[in-house]
């Protein structure tokens, strides 16, 4: 069924301009509108748990947890959820916190202690982490554990089978033009069309890691405009490099979802609270 927007937004009611009108929808994918709580942060957690037991110590303990992710995208700069599960371990490798500690259950910070510890990072985790910690556990292993685990291998299912999709409409059915702006890559992108039931997406209007653009850059929604010749985005996301990646393009406006960005606002539940809220468009 086609569905129609109101005719009249209700912008002003949250702190926007009255006379802001969108001329196009730009969505992130993950906590925007694939529900991935139980597959990326599930990568995370059983991947330092492997290597950590694969490097000979004691995984006696979760490896991530919940609260340990939040406080990671609130950080700009970790955006990628690979680069969580190598930084994490290296942070907390035997090596840097002397000899003997190597029960995962006592060196895995809590989140004061996480937020602390990444304090001084900017927005390039990986030189950070270098020059900070000794490199225990490699970047590409931890890559390729990571990628294992989310595709799946062999008999073993990837832990992408866990997602579900929290738009239930087709992209074609929304009142304006739609895009996407991603951190995921291309291969990744295809597996969120599938949960979604947008495999009829043009490759064309989204922007994934593959283009080389990586939040919190402003590059991925200033193509995405120039592209198609929008002025006016409204962008969804619910993390800080979102947020972030907005705050560098400074056009159009950001809606935050989600419980990460509670004091963004206009904050909103879901995607679709914010659609109806904001444009007046309500999902089916």
């Amino acid at each position: 069924m086609k569905l129609q927007a109101n005719a009249r937004a209700s912008l002003g009611e949250n702190g926007w301009p009255d006379d802001f009108r969108p001329d196009c929808l730009i969505f992130d994918v993950d906590g925007v509108l694939i529900d991935s709580s139980d597959s990326f942060p599930e990568m995370v957690r059983r991947a330092v748990e492997e290597e950590w037991a694969a490097a000979g110590f004691l995984a006696d303990a979760p490896g991530y947890s919940p609260r340990l992710n939040s406080v990671f995208k609130l950080h700009g700069g970790f955006n990628d959820d690979t680069h969580i599960a190598w930084g994490l371990l290296n942070m907390i490798a035997p090596e840097n916190h002397g000899a003997g500690a190597c029960k995962l259950s006592g060196l895995i910070p809590s989140p004061d202690e996480l937020e602390r510890m990444i304090r001084t990072c900017g927005l390039d985790p990986v030189g950070w982490l270098r020059g900070n910690f000794k490199e225990t556990f490699p970047l590409g292993r931890v890559i390729e554990r990571c990628m294992r685990i989310y595709f799946g291998e062999g008999q073993e299912a990837g832990v992408y089978a866990r997602e579900k999709p929290m738009l239930r409409a087709s992209w074609r059915d929304l009142p304006l033009p739609a895009y996407v702006f991603t951190g995921r890559s291309a291969s990744e992108w295809d597996l969120a069309k599938a949960v979604l039931s947008w495999d009829d997406f043009p490759d064309e209007r989204a922007v994934t890691s593959d283009s080389g653009i990586l939040k919190p850059s402003g590059d991925g929604l200033a193509l995405i405009c120039r592209r198609f010749g929008h002025l006016s985005p409204l962008f969804f996301g619910d993390t800080a490099s979102d947020k972030m990646s907005f705050e560098a393009f400074r056009r159009g406006r950001f809606a935050a979802i989600g419980k990460i960005l509670r004091g963004a606002e206009p904050n909103f539940d879901s995607v679709g609270d914010a659609l109806f809220n904001l444009i007046g468009w309500r999902d089916r």
